[in-house]
């Protein structure tokens, strides 16, 4: 027994041709076929209409984004669950933001059908990005061939390679193929604070980059801003900018930089400054290195610039700190 789903999101009108969109949605297609694996598809779908619950309390409550089913012509679509999709045909899909491209194991060839193949081979021309997901390998061959023209086609190769997905986990690695990308686009149109907010909305995404970006987000200020300075201290050896610094931390640099001072005392650049000193002092007593050579472990470029620190922080020089070390516990 077949189920029509004729409102996989429950978002009105999903059939209609994206041409009616409202000025500034972002239309994202869904390419089906008979046979096609459900779940991602689905999944694509909840992450945008997340977005669009977190964009309406914040703006307006118009759909930023819109996704429209799409299939050769039109019509009913049934996946490999045997549940109807409602679509829409083709040659109505104008243009969009993206299009995600369905896979499965009974999915035809897509190859075959001239319509489709010259549509998705000049899809790369009206649409920012596409996106193969699961294991539709002719889609993937048709889609791939465009990739020498335009680098934003992108497909989700697990599962295709030797070494992939095979069995069981395909479907969880295509959900999660799809979820990545979805999440991708979000971070891309409305930036980092806005996908932390739609990640909040949704279950585990079994991504370790994104959970690591939820988890950052309900961290406190003084939280980050002590893990930062942590991070700093840790890396002091290299080249730390204040941009990646706040990025590290998820702020903008000039909220970083007020935070930062008022939870640490001091700027950023001078905590920086105070790590390599101690990094420095350290290499000092435990070795017999020459001060060049520890300036440029500490990330600094010369024994000059290590003693002008030095002097402003501890007010000696470094040869003097380590002569007065070695004294004391030479008398010791």
């Amino acid at each position: 027994m077949k189920t029509t789903y004729h409102d996989v999101s429950r978002s009105p009108n999903r059939t209609l041709s994206n041409h009616t969109a409202s000025p500034g949605t972002h239309v994202i297609g869904i390419f089906v076929f008979d046979g096609f694996s459900l779940l991602p598809a689905v999944e694509v779908v909840d992450v945008f209409d997340k977005a669009n619950q977190v964009l309406a309390a914040g703006h307006d409550d118009a759909p930023r984004y819109r996704t429209v089913f799409v299939s050769s012509d039109g019509g009913c679509v049934s996946s490999s669950a045997r549940i109807d999709v409602l679509t829409q045909s083709v040659e109505l899909f104008r243009s969009g933001r993206a299009v995600f491209v369905a896979g499965g194991e009974m999915a035809v060839d897509v190859t075959r059908d001239v319509k489709i193949s010259g549509w998705l081979r000049g899809t790369t021309s009206h649409v920012d990005e596409v996106f193969v997901i699961g294991n539709g390998d002719a889609s993937l061959d048709v889609v791939a061939s465009s990739q020498i023209q335009n680098p934003r086609v992108r497909t989700d190769a697990g599962g295709l390679q030797p070494g992939g997905p095979t069995g069981n986990n395909t479907s969880d690695h295509a959900s999660r193929s799809a979820v990545r990308h979805a999440l991708g686009l979000i971070r891309q149109d409305f930036g980092l604070s806005v996908l932390r907010r739609v990640l909040e909305h949704l279950p585990d995404t079994g991504l370790a980059e994104f959970n690591a970006i939820a988890a950052n987000g309900a961290k406190s200020i003084t939280e980050k801003i002590h893990e930062s300075a942590r991070w700093i201290t840790r890396n002091c050896n290299r080249p730390i900018s204040i941009t990646v610094a706040a990025q590290m931390a998820g702020m903008s640099d000039r909220s970083y930089l007020r935070h930062f001072r008022a939870e640490m005392g001091v700027k950023p650049s001078e905590h920086l400054r105070r790590s390599r000193v101690e990094l420095a002092a350290a290499m000092l007593i435990s070795s017999d290195l020459p001060v060049d050579k520890i300036a440029r472990r500490c990330g600094l470029t010369s024994g000059e610039c290590l003693a002008r620190l030095f002097r402003q922080v501890w007010h000696i020089s470094p040869t003097e700190y380590r002569n007065g070390f070695q004294a004391t516990h030479a008398g010791a």
